[in-house]
This record gives C-alpha cells, sequence and structure tokens, in this order.
C-alpha cells in the first residue's frame, strides 16, 4: 500500500513553491497563480467544469490570477489537464489591441443618426 505521504508528495514546481518560501505552507505570501484555461471543459464530469468555474475560467483561453495557497492547489489540481498554471509576483497589465477600424462619417449625411432609418449602411440609390 502507498503512504499518504509518498502518494501526495508536491512534484509539480508551482505545488512546491506554495510550501518553499519558508515558514508553514499556510502563511500567506505575495505570490500569484497565473492560471490559463487551455482546453474546454465540455463534455467532461459536472464536478470538473464547476471546479473551472470557481477558479473563474469560463473560456478558452481566459487569464485568472489567484492566490497562492493550499486551497487553490486543490482546486488547480482538480482540472490541472485543462490549465496552464505559471506563478507570478504581480498582475501583468492588458494588452493593448487597435480597434481596427476607424468611423470617418455616415454615408448619408440627411439621415439622423438616432432614427431608424440611419439603419442602412448603403446609401439610398438614385432612380433613373
Amino acid at each position: 500500500m502507498v503512504s499518504a505521504t509518498t502518494r501526495f508528495a508536491p512534484t509539480h514546481a508551482w505545488r512546491q513553491a506554495s510550501t518553499a518560501s519558508g515558514g508553514s505552507a499556510d502563511s500567506t505570501t505575495d505570490k500569484l497563480w497565473k492560471i490559463t484555461l487551455k482546453r474546454s471543459p465540455i463534455g467532461l464530469h459536472p464536478r470538473t467544469r464547476e471546479n473551472a468555474r470557481v477558479l473563474g475560467l469560463t473560456r478558452c483561453g481566459h487569464v485568472v490570477y489567484r492566490q497562492a495557497s493550499k486551497e487553490m492547489a486543490g482546486k488547480i489540481l482538480k482540472v490541472k489537464e485543462l490549465v496552464k498554471v505559471e506563478l507570478v509576483d504581480q498582475i501583468e497589465p492588458a494588452k493593448k489591441t487597435a480597434d481596427g477600424y476607424k468611423v470617418i462619417g455616415r454615408m448619408n449625411p440627411l439621415i439622423a443618426p438616432g432614427s431608424k432609418a440611419a439603419k442602412p449602411l448603403l446609401p439610398l440609390r438614385k432612380r433613373k
């Protein structure tokens, strides 16, 4: 029979980091885990999907930051096949992207911007 200490020995770097900060593992650290959802939990057991939702992971590629603690380590272990975990010191700022478009003006200046007639995007045809 496998003893509990052998079976649950910390083998992952992110799990060792929570206990390697000197002192007990219960002490709060200023380290954070950057958790990224890499695979969708659709089609998995409902408990697994619930653990991903509790962590705050709602869609693929979604990133959340959580305090490094034993409770979070347990939740992360439940979804370890779905996520990528990194130990960071601070939250990284979100990347700003360009909108990709710029509104220059309206196609038909005679239509008021708030009216129902402002829906068409193409200019009105001229009748012959």
